[in-house]
């Protein structure tokens, strides 16, 4: 059994040096894993219209949907950058839209979320309103998206940086989330690489931060043989 998961990347159409990234992970590190799950803010901004997937996100949406043809299940935590994925986001894909999941891992409760349900701001709050995905409707996926990318710095999480509060406070709430009988808890959101260990031997529980995959490279892997690593991305092509 083998599983990948990452986050943060923050995708938009300018910036093609971190599309391509994105695309040659999934297409060379997550087509060998059995399951793979995306936890949250894959995309700057995305909102799900019928018959509609953005242009320049075409080659990862494509990248995945060769994975889940193949059989692979592919899950996509929605983060706070994502507005909805909706019905022909996942019909096209394969992809399996979730808020927070949880998930047997080999004998291992698992929850898995990108972690902003506990940790919003209230601009984020409003944007995520009815009101303002019914908006997001009405005006399309173009408008839409010009709107989107003149408030993104509002919406944007990463000034968040490296700091020790933020860290703590996902710790604490993993911890939270470990005595409800979970045997493991991994996040996103913090742009912030974490893995902890509690307890030991067959009592042992875990809680990892995939991080910052962009800035980092980081991601989690889990393997029968190793159980969850954090690990560093090196990818073999130059100037990604």
């Amino acid at each position: 059994m083998k599983m990948i998961f990452f986050a943060d990347t923050h995708l938009t159409k300018k910036n093609k040096k971190k599309l391509r990234m994105v695309e040659i992970f999934i297409r060379n590190v997550c087509i060998d894993a059995d399951m793979v799950f995306v936890l949250g803010d894959l995309f700057e901004f995305y909102h799900g219209y019928e018959g509609y997937i953005y242009p320049w996100y075409r080659p990862i949406v494509d990248a995945f949907k060769t994975i889940t043809e193949q059989g692979k299940s592919v899950y996509f935590l929605e983060g706070n950058h994502e507005f909805d994925m909706g019905p022909f986001f996942e019909s096209y894909t394969g992809i399996q839209c979730v808020k927070n999941l949880t998930i047997d891992i080999e004998g291992k409760r698992t929850f898995i979320s990108h972690g902003d349900e506990f940790y919003l701001n209230l601009v984020t709050r409003a944007l995520k309103a009815p009101l303002t995905i019914g908006a997001m409707n009405l005006f399309g996926p173009r408008l839409s998206w010009k709107i989107a990318m003149a408030v993104s710095r509002i919406m944007s999480k990463k000034k968040k940086g490296q700091n020790p509060k933020v860290k703590n406070v996902f710790r604490e709430y993993a911890r939270e989330k470990l005595k409800e009988g979970y045997d493991a808890v991994i996040l996103a959101h913090t742009h912030i690489a974490d893995y902890m260990e509690f307890g030991a031997g067959m009592a042992k529980k875990v809680y990892l931060n995939t991080g910052d995959f962009i800035r980092k490279s980081t991601y989690i892997e889990y393997t029968s043989e190793e159980g969850f690593q954090l690990k560093e991305y090196k990818p073999l092509i130059r100037g990604i």
